[in-house]
């Protein structure tokens, strides 16, 4: 029997097998585990997990006509309007919300993420079935597979918000009609509907609309370029026309609804950098780079580059071997085989093209790149940051060019060798995008903990409360607050998100205290529209000590400023001096002195849940001190290392009283 597309046993290896056997080595970590592991950290995963089930509960509550309590939910409280700070994600809601009506947030969740690999690799394949029909459906199959699944893709797991690329391929099919078949055959019909899929793209996510934009520039200024030759700039009216133009003005009407509020939030934010969306492009070494995570992993890694070479954000661009082979492989056959020049060597040259292009056209080579004219040509191009990005579509958009060159991919004179080379080329896709030891978290101690904060406040009668952590990243915190917010209606003052509350707010400092001291006094109504404020007396902080308990406490406006501040003079055991900090001991625990203290030679005790901090802690030692002020308050930052573990702590210290306030953690290279 042929496995063709045509019969029930080619359906189901094209459709639903190979796809399945792609989505489940993703995301094998949390499948083997039974979800009691999640891809790939608590931060941005989970981010969008919080905005995924705050859409669930927004519109499954019949919440339309109401919009404003969708774009202010109640994290960064008091401020209005967080949720244009980062993607509104409504777009993939549609399809979670499929998977919540039956199933728990979690399991949502890997549903969502599960199901939208599936439909990117359908995307693909749909489209380079019909631009090149006559390719066997092995490597149609094959074609699909190594770019939708390509690593330079899949990388973002830690970022699933890009994941949504399931558009790509009917805009693909359209891109091809504009390289290849007779210009004056693409009507204003046509234009119209290619119009919609490119904004329909802005319902589920920004970069992924600009990005979609930025390939079909490129070919729409190939198209032009033939239709110049032709000297005929005329345009049929085409088929349609009435229905694609309420598409396409639907589209428009809400694109502009939707981004109402990021306006607002680019008229408070302003613009990203240029210098910074240029440094962050995709660089000539960017291609080779990933991480060590992939079976076959690339030529350079984070341990091994040279940062000359690669540098800026994300740039984790490496698309897997087994594409750079199969692309290797249509170069050759577009320039290797007369047999195919005869066929259809003008469509696969075109889009070679249009993909070298692409590639040319954002590289950033010591920050000088045409990105600087082309990004003018593309809306919302200049507040994108992580513009490294724009690699997932070049990887989509090199699919159609490996399914032309693969109609000449057969052995006529031995066919029972062709279908057993191309399950050996399949195996080797597989083996292309196969990742091992992907990072992932416990997600059965991140439900315990947040269970633990979620039981403590639907117990309290707290109007708002702020989540004061202790040994755990900022940001892996302030999501916990987050979802402790959605489980239990209370608003937080925690919050995370792509953008900030102006003016310092205390996004690393773990007291609670200094929050809500920084809510009443730095005035953020100047920067943002707020909520009403509720009463401060009903204001509360929790923490959770290391038997796993929820404590909450009312918030005191006087506390820090009563704080009481043990002193000494001149102690003999030095840890640390750099001319402006110096750190010592006495009995066992820790005090400091600096510049910007009236008393110099007073001391002060370094305090931390009402206790001195140790001078003795195992194998950490101080390595650095600095000063800086968040707001109008002074603070310490001192870093704690430990070598042997790899890792190290930025503590910060209220500079007035020693008190902690805070912690953030990174890792080292382990020596």
């Amino acid at each position: 029997m042929r496995f063709t597309s045509s019969n029930p046993a080619g359906f189901g290896l094209h459709w639903i097998l190979i796809p399945v056997i792609a989505v489940a080595m993703t995301l094998w970590p949390t499948i083997s585990s039974g979800l009691d592991k999640l891809q790939t950290d608590p931060g941005d995963t989970l981010l969008n997990l919080y905005i995924l089930e705050h859409a669930y509960q927004h519109f499954s509550q019949l919440h339309f006509f109401n919009p404003k309590e969708f774009w202010s939910p109640e994290f960064f409280w008091p401020i209005k309007n967080t949720l244009a700070w980062s993607d509104h994600l409504l777009g993939p809601s549609l399809i979670y919300g499929l998977f919540r009506s039956l199933l728990d947030p979690f399991q949502s969740y890997l549903g969502w993420v599960s199901a939208t690999l599936w439909l990117n690799y359908i995307s693909i394949r749909l489209a380079t079935k019909r631009i090149s029909p006559q390719t066997l459906p092995i490597w149609t199959s094959i074609a699909a597979l190594v770019t939708s699944f390509s690593p330079t893709i899949i990388q973002q797991l830690g970022h699933p918000q890009l994941l949504s690329l399931f558009l790509i391929g009917p805009i693909l099919w359209h891109c091809h009609r504009l390289i290849n078949q007779d210009p004056l055959d693409f009507s204003i019909s046509d234009w119209m509907l290619l119009a919609t899929l490119l904004l329909t793209n802005g319902f589920f996510n920004i970069y992924i609309f600009v990005y979609s934009c930025y390939g079909a520039l490129i070919c729409t200024i190939i198209h032009l370029i033939r239709r110049t030759r032709l000297v005929n700039f005329g345009m049929k009216a085409g088929k349609q026309v009435a229905l694609r133009t309420s598409l396409l003005t639907a589209c428009i009407a809400l694109n502009l609804t939707i981004y109402i509020p990021y306006l607002q939030t680019l008229k408070t934010f302003g613009k990203r950098p240029f210098d910074e969306i240029i440094n962050n492009l995709p660089k000539p070494g960017s291609w080779m780079y990933g991480s060590n995570h992939w079976l076959l992993p690339p030529l350079w890694s984070p341990e091994t580059v040279n940062p000359d070479w690669v540098y800026g954000a994300e740039q984790e661009l490496f698309p897997g071997w087994s594409l750079c082979i199969l692309l290797a492989a249509t170069i050759l056959t577009a320039f290797g085989s007369r047999r195919y020049q005869e066929c259809s060597l003008g469509s696969l040259k075109m889009w070679l093209v249009s993909l070298t292009a692409m590639v040319l056209l954002n590289l950033s080579i010591h920050n000088l790149s045409a990105w600087t004219i082309i990004s003018n040509l593309l809306p919302g191009a200049n507040s994108l940051r992580a513009s490294s990005r724009v690699a997932m579509i070049i990887v989509l958009f090199a699919a159609p060019a490996i399914a032309l060159a693969a109609k000449q991919w057969r052995l006529r004179s031995q066919q029972v060798w062709t279908p057993i080379a191309a399950m050996f080329a399949l195996i080797g896709s597989f083996a292309g995008i196969w990742a091992i030891g992907q990072p992932a978290f416990s997600l059965t101690r991140w439900k315990e903990e947040t269970r633990a904060i979620s039981n403590a406040l639907g117990k309290s009668n707290c109007s708002v409360f702020w989540y004061e952590w202790s040994d755990q990243a900022p940001y892996e915190a302030q999501v916990m607050a987050m979802h402790a917010q959605l489980q239990t209606r209370i608003p937080t003052a925690n919050g995370y998100s792509g953008q900030f509350p102006k003016d310092n707010w205390p996004f690393a400092i773990s007291s609670g205290e200094f929050a809500f001291s920084w809510i009443t006094s730095s005035n953020p109504g100047q920067y943002h529209q707020l909520k009403t404020l509720s009463n401060p007396n009903r204001w509360c902080i929790l923490s959770i000590n290391h038997g796993g308990k929820a404590n909450i406490r009312k918030y005191d406006p006087l506390k820090v400023n009563n704080e009481a501040i043990s002193t000494i003079t001149n102690p003999k055991e030095a840890i640390f001096e750099n001319g402006k900090i110096s750190i010592s001991a006495k009995n066992g625990q820790l005090y400091f002195s600096h510049r910007g203290n009236k008393q110099p030679n007073k001391w002060l005790l370094m305090t931390r849940d009402r206790a001195g901090i140790p001078s003795q802690r195992g194998n950490y030692k101080i390595s650095s001190a600095s000063e800086y002020k968040s707001g109008t308050k002074p603070i310490i930052l001192i870093v704690d290392q430990n070598r042997l573990e790899g890792v190290e702590y930025e503590w910060i210290i209220d500079a007035q009283t020693g008190v902690f306030l805070g912690q953030s953690m990174r890792t080292l290279s382990k020596k």
